[in-house]
């Protein structure tokens, strides 16, 4: 299984997983593309017919993670009438020279009032909030950054020696004052201190602002993907 896909199904997982016919299945309500996509693991026999029939029962198009290299899969998926989603971006960097959170940003084991305000900031229906926290919930160790006021938040995983960066949000009232940053070194210096050596986080390629402040936060670009999605 292609690295980034097996650690981001790792930190971001499935309610159900089914490894079949060369495919690694995962599926979770619908919710979010990363939890509800294949991953082909033996190119020679992933015929799509086993996807599609996976999630056609579940009641969800049939998608696929296409990654960098994978260039044949994704000819192959564009000639079945797939058409090509959400190009995202994985960037890393190290902790070693990782600031504290400073004094707004609190790191909290569990999702506060505050935290899930957010989700409103950019529209988040009620079925799709809920089944975001189950996915989260299913993380082994994952911490929660919010701003004091409750302006910005993020979570993160932690396992193998890798911190993972997920669901970060600003409300539009208060981006540009470096609250992003202030969530990010909160959840770098909660892995770091628990044991982790490097971190990451997925991006949608294309949102300029983010990479920017990604990018100022010491991330580096190391990988890409897109994803496949056939008719429902």
């Amino acid at each position: 299984m292609h690295t980034w896909a097996r650690r981001i199904s790792r930190d971001w997982p499935p309610e159900e997983v089914r490894v079949t016919g060369g495919w690694h299945l995962g599926f979770a309500g619908g919710v979010t593309f990363r939890a509800n996509s294949a991953v082909a693991l033996d190119p020679e026999r992933a015929d799509p017919e086993t996807v599609e029939r996976f999630y056609r029962e579940r009641g969800a198009p049939p998608a696929v993670q296409v990654w960098d290299g994978m260039d044949d899969l994704d000819r192959d998926l564009s000639a079945r009438g797939y058409r090509s989603v959400n190009p995202a971006l994985v960037m890393v960097r190290d902790l070693d020279d990782v600031k504290g959170p400073g004094g707004r940003f609190e790191v909290l084991a569990r999702p506060d009032e505050r935290w899930r305000a957010l989700w409103s900031a950019e529209g988040t229906g009620a079925r799709v909030v809920e089944g975001q926290h189950r996915i989260m919930d299913r993380v082994p160790e994952m911490a929660y950054a919010v701003e004091a006021a409750g302006a910005a938040r993020g979570c993160a995983s932690l396992a193998d020696g890798w911190v993972g960066l997920y669901a970060m949000l600003t409300a539009p009232e208060a981006r540009g004052r470096g609250l992003a940053a202030g969530i990010v070194d909160a959840l770098l210096a909660w892995g770091r201190d628990r044991g982790a050596e490097r971190a990451y986080l997925c991006v949608m390629d294309g949102n300029t602002a983010a990479l920017r402040a990604y990018e100022r936060a010491g991330f580096i670009r190391t990988d890409r993907y897109h994803f496949r999605v056939g008719e429902p």
